[in-house]
């Protein structure tokens, strides 16, 4: 076989070359288009799938009439530009309208080239529309967690463990700590936390760092509760979210969120001390002490002494003079014992009137000189002229196999023995206290108690009863309205006749008494003649309706002796009246308000007509 033979010829190759063009031209993925003169002079069949044109249709339209109007006249720059030699290989994206009127945007690359001896520029436009929504969407996706970043009012931010430094800080740390971002990210570790908890946070990153290595794909987050240091010298408390990652260069970084929880340690510590501190003294509370109890139970700390105090004459005193001074009084003790006592004691409040006091390592001749100490500190103490008065009592656990259980009682049956003289004491100073209160609030109160006592000494010597009951008598009229001293001055003293509620606050006065009074075992016998002495025969008097023989007898003579002076003497609100008018109107008042008999002796043999 000859050369001639095997070999193509020129004519060959370049025809099937072009073939090959033509086929690449044909099929192509992407749309083909020579532009010149701003017309289309060729295209392949992709560029009527692109368009939605045929190619006649194609070639027929100004290229321009295609391209969206907004983006026309930067597209005229860009193909103008590749014209001339530039924007050569350059891709420009643009929206096209296609014939069905949907708006598509394409992507389009292309050359200069030479079109029967004169520029155009070839094309190469493929459809990216279902890219730029993607890459539109991830935009807005990103600008969406950049400004989530930028304008959360917690502080993201990014430490990188390979660096050892913050590679970012949200603003938000402007607002937390002070410092621009750029200064916390210039700040070491250490230099962002206060230095009690340095180590602590080391450790713990070094704990995260290899439960991280050890399962990377495990999404663990952690919390943590530190303190800060702020630019202007405060110290905050912070709580801190972190969890670990691989970063793109295969470096290990800790994405962290910080948040102010000030308001939530403030909260939780006002909640800490309420569970443990009583609100009134300011000591600890019950549920405080039996813990500590517990703690402290153990051998080391024997000898245990717990010694008990219950203040005297809260009762009393807030029946006379209101639950204020009763506060006072018991703010008062508190203070003796808080400060009387030595830094190791626990002083606890565990009940109304009764303290605790529990000394570790303190012997019972030990805890009786902490007592003496207390005693002669509150000896002499008075509150708005109240006596402050506190009966202790105390036992000690010497043995391990000894129940605290059992100290406690003994050392309550102790206080409560010492009460029984101290208390009785105190408590009929107090009354005596409470009646000088009264007269000197008014003293046509104290000349009317004065007359009513020697007037129902006199109906009782009158009508033949003992010395004892005479003498009962002259005290009760003495005490019969020591119940007004509940009432204010305001009331007591309105020159103004009283109205309905007023009324209603001055009848309070003998419950308020009968409380007083049953309080202290010097008095308690008088107590219910007090209560009753506004009660009428008819029943309609208060504060019972008790009617005829329920009244006590030392009732009716007391409600005789007090209505006679009440008449015979002025009142703001009243003028007195002679001694036969109001003779009269004792008698009128037979059956309904008094008892016959008191009125009769009374009238006859007391005051005579």
């Amino acid at each position: 076989m000859t050369k001639k033979q095997i070999t193509p010829s020129i004519g060959a190759l370049q025809l099937k070359s072009e073939e090959q063009y033509r086929l690449l031209f044909e099929y192509a993925v992407e749309a083909i288009i020579v532009i010149q003169d701003s017309r289309i002079k060729i295209c392949n069949p992709m560029s009527e799938l692109v368009t939605g044109y045929n190619r006649d249709e194609l070639l027929a339209l100004p290229f321009s009439s295609l391209v969206f109007p907004e983006d026309l006249p930067g597209g005229i720059d860009f193909h103008d530009k590749r014209l001339i030699g530039e924007n050569q290989n350059l891709k420009y994206q643009f929206r096209i309208i296609r014939k069905d009127g949907e708006i598509r945007w394409v992507e389009s690359g292309g050359i200069l080239i030479n079109w029967n001896d004169e520029p155009a520029t070839l094309n190469f436009v493929i459809d990216i529309t279902e890219r730029k929504v993607a890459e539109d969407a991830l935009k807005k996706s990103e600008e969406m967690y950049r400004l989530l970043t930028e304008y959360a009012s917690d502080v993201i931010w990014i430490f990188n463990l390979d660096r050892a430094k913050f590679t970012y800080v949200s603003p938000a740390v402007l607002q937390l700590r002070g410092y621009t971002a750029e200064e916390a990210m210039m700040q070491t570790l250490e230099e962002s936390i206060v230095a009690e908890f340095v180590e602590v946070v080391n450790e713990r990153i070094a704990k995260y760092l290899q439960e991280f290595l050890s399962n990377p794909i495990e999404p663990k987050v952690y919390y943590n509760e530190i303190r800060q240091p702020c630019k202007d010298g405060r110290i905050i408390w912070v709580e801190v979210s972190t969890k670990y990652k691989y970063n793109e260069f295969g470096e290990i970084d800790i994405i962290g969120v910080s948040r102010n929880i000030e308001n939530r340690k403030k909260a939780e510590e006002q909640i800490l001390y309420l569970s443990y501190f009583d609100q009134l003294t300011g000591l600890y509370n019950r549920r405080f002490y039996e813990e500590e109890l517990k703690r402290l139970d153990t051998i080391r700390n024997l000898p245990i002494t717990l010694v008990m105090a219950d203040v005297n004459g809260l009762k009393l005193t807030n029946d006379a003079f209101g639950h204020v001074v009763g506060d006072k009084l018991l703010k008062e003790v508190a203070h003796f014992l808080k400060k009387m006592s030595r830094s190791d004691d626990i002083v606890a409040r565990t009940g109304g009137d009764e303290f605790v006091i529990l000394l570790p390592k303190t012997t019972s001749s030990e805890a009786e000189i902490v007592v003496t100490r207390l005693q002669e500190a509150i000896s002499g103490a008075t509150i708005d002229e109240v006596v402050v008065s506190v009966s202790f009592g105390w036992a000690t656990k010497k043995e391990i196999h000894e129940t605290l259980e059992t100290i406690f009682t003994k050392a309550e049956d102790f206080m409560y023995r010492r009460k029984l003289f101290e208390s009785s004491n105190m408590k009929s100073e107090t009354i005596k206290l409470i009646i000088k209160t009264l007269f000197e609030k008014d003293w046509r109160e104290q000349r009317h108690c004065e007359n009513v006592s020697e007037y129902c000494k006199k109906t009782g010597q009158a009508m033949g009863l003992g010395k004892k009951e005479i003498d009962e008598l002259g005290v009760l009229g003495l005490f019969h309205d020591i119940g007004k001293i509940g009432i204010s001055d305001e009331l007591l003293n309105k020159p103004e006749p009283l109205e309905a509620h007023e009324w209603r606050e001055i009848k309070k006065h003998s419950e308020t008494g009968y409380q007083i009074l049953k309080s202290v075992n010097e008095f308690v016998y008088i107590a219910e003649f007090v209560l009753s002495h506004h009660e009428r025969m008819d029943g309609t008097g208060y504060p019972r309706g008790l009617t005829g023989d329920r009244i006590p007898l030392q009732s009716k003579i007391l409600s005789v002796a007090e209505a006679y002076d009440s008449m015979v003497h002025d009142h703001l609100y009243r003028k007195e009246i002679s001694k036969e008018e109001a003779i009269k109107l004792l008698i009128e008042n037979v059956g309904t308000q008094f008892d016959e008999r008191v009125v009769s002796i009374f009238i006859d043999k007391v005051i005579g007509k």
